[in-house]
């Protein structure tokens, strides 16, 4: 069985390495967007499960001719779609050792190596985004859990025994602010905690997308006048549709004047701290009770990597998650206790998701990231240049990070009215998508929908965006 066991690993480590290869040598001209429709791809593997295995070698062909063909092409340098990058090469074989060890992550005793590499990245997290010694945290699959984790400790603030009899010992209801920018798990988080989606209050922002202080203070004044608890305010570092970040010292004061937790999902925009050139943008985001950030997103590292990072440290974790479990009981004695990461969040069972994490951080530096993290923002700003210069085109926000978002709105088609020409900016995407050369998505801004571009991998250079400038015009012609 050993030798069995041995023999599989020895044939994988020549099959996988070979299959990988073959994908990342012809990525830049690969299609983007597959060609193969939801029903080919159905039919593709619509297969009984087997009664017996097949061979190695059979299950790698199918994933060379069948898997990577028809999967969206986010490690491509054309690929300007959500915060989804060309993830680091020593990421991704970092995942390979992961795998490999199969470590639980959950409990030192389990996992020695990977919770005390944990600890380690939190802590380079914390320092990076200005949190002092105190300061603690837990990774999370991505901003979603790690905004749900921090909205936890929000709720549980407010209300010492919360988590023990639930929201009904509260006799008002709680109440969450952000801005209309915000990420959707904000919402998701606020009806997992029982709180109530409707208890989202969904603050407008100015011409640029920031959110709007007068009207959060009167928000905020509002509620309480009907008697409910202001429980969190949320500011934005990164908006997914625009990539803007909110006034966030302004914040910070309005959440202290009120007694309320300030998170802020800084799950993208995070990694601006890097650059010495940017990060005067994060100013503020120390003040913060709780910050999301995603490596996974301008960090490079695969699938799937957040964390959040809290202020004042393993007690507010803690008093939220912990939870004893006989085969985990602290009275075994030992310094491993506080390395026990299931006591600071809700899994249990934990990839080693931070072998990644520290072998990225490792290999770029400081230095490294501050410099990839600059360019792409330069690469945007060279296409919101370009787009400046075209008269069918008309931009609709401000470049603060590597997001740009313009739209198509030609002086030739100017009897259509505002539905018609929301359509008309989803119909252009789908002549790109369908295209190949390039993949972007649109969003909706102040209720108009727009083109959306980020550039995500720091395998695109100015050609790649010069491209993808060509291709929005052709495409955008033929409805001319």
């Amino acid at each position: 069985m050993f030798d069995d066991f041995v023999e599989q690993h020895k044939k994988l480590s020549t099959l996988i390495p070979a299959a990988v290869m073959e994908f990342v040598s012809t990525l830049d001209a690969r299609r983007v967007a597959p060609e193969a429709s939801v029903d080919e791809l159905v039919q593709m593997f619509d297969e009984p499960f087997p009664e017996e295995g097949m061979p190695i070698e059979h299950i790698i062909e199918r994933f060379r001719k069948q898997v990577a063909p028809n999967a969206m092409g986010v490690p491509s340098p054309r690929y300007f779609g959500q915060f989804n990058p060309t993830p680091l090469p020593i990421g991704v074989w970092a995942d390979t050792l992961t795998s490999m060890l199969n470590q639980n992550a959950g409990a030192w005793r389990n996992g020695p190596t990977s919770a005390t590499i944990e600890a380690r990245v939190l802590r380079w997290l914390c320092d990076l985004l200005g949190y002092g010694p105190n300061s603690y945290g837990t990774l999370a699959s991505g901003g979603s859990e790690a905004n749900l984790i921090a909205l936890k400790c929000a709720r549980d603030a407010a209300h010492r025994e919360i988590k023990n009899v639930g929201v009904r010992a509260v006799a008002a209801d709680l109440t969450i602010y952000a801005s209309e920018q915000c990420h959707y798990s904000i919402e998701k988080s606020a009806d997992i905690l029982g709180m109530g989606r409707d208890l989202v209050r969904k603050i407008p922002t100015d011409s640029q997308f920031h959110i709007e202080l007068d009207a959060l203070r009167d928000a905020i004044a509002s509620d309480r006048a009907a008697g409910k608890i202001p429980c969190c305010i949320v500011g934005v570092a990164g908006a997914t549709s625009t990539g803007v970040l909110d006034s966030l010292p302004e914040l910070a004061a309005i959440a202290r004047e009120n007694n309320c937790w300030y998170h802020v999902d800084a799950a993208y925009a995070g990694a601006l701290a890097f650059s010495d050139k940017h990060k005067s943008k994060l100013n503020g985001i120390e003040l913060a009770d709780s910050i999301t950030i995603d490596p996974h997103k301008w960090m490079f590292v695969p699938f799937a990597c957040g964390a959040t990072l809290v202020r004042d440290g393993k007690l507010v974790l803690r008093d939220a998650f912990d939870i004893t479990v006989e085969y985990l009981a602290e009275d075994r004695g030992g310094a491993d206790v506080e390395f026990d990461f299931f006591r600071y969040g809700q899994m249990g069972t934990r990839r080693f998701n931070s072998l990644k994490l520290w072998m990225a951080m490792k290999f770029m530096g400081r230095k490294g990231y501050a410099e990839t993290v600059e360019r792409q923002i330069e690469l945007t700003k060279h296409l919101a240049e370009r787009i400046d210069q075209l008269d069918e085109f008309e931009r609709v926000s401000p470049v603060e990070t590597a997001v740009c978002c313009f739209r198509f709105a030609p002086k030739a088609l100017g009897g259509m009215n505002d539905t018609e020409l929301d359509a008309l900016q989803g119909q252009v995407q789908q002549v790109i998508e369908r295209s190949g050369e390039a993949w972007l998505t649109t969003t909706v801004l102040h209720g108009r929908r727009a083109f959306r571009v980020n550039v995500n991998s720091f395998l695109t250079e100015k050609r790649h965006i010069d491209d993808l400038v060509e291709l929005l015009r052709r495409s955008a012609a033929k409805f001319v």
